[in-house]
């Protein structure tokens, strides 16, 4: 085994990190985006239930 091969394996492994890190990032955004637009949509149906003073 080459000097070469080595600093490949470490390259393609700090690429998979990094895509796998980017990967873990855009999933949990997703879902907290999910998760804003339920509490929203939520507060909405409560808000328009809810009677209006005057």
């Amino acid at each position: 085994m080459n000097s070469d091969s080595a600093v490949n394996y470490f390259e393609l492994l700090m690429l998979g990190t990094f895509v796998g890190g980017w990967m873990l990032l855009e999933w949990q955004g997703r879902r907290l985006d999910r998760k804003r637009e339920a509490d929203k949509a939520r507060r909405d149906a409560e808000s328009s239930k809810a009677p209006t003073k005057n």
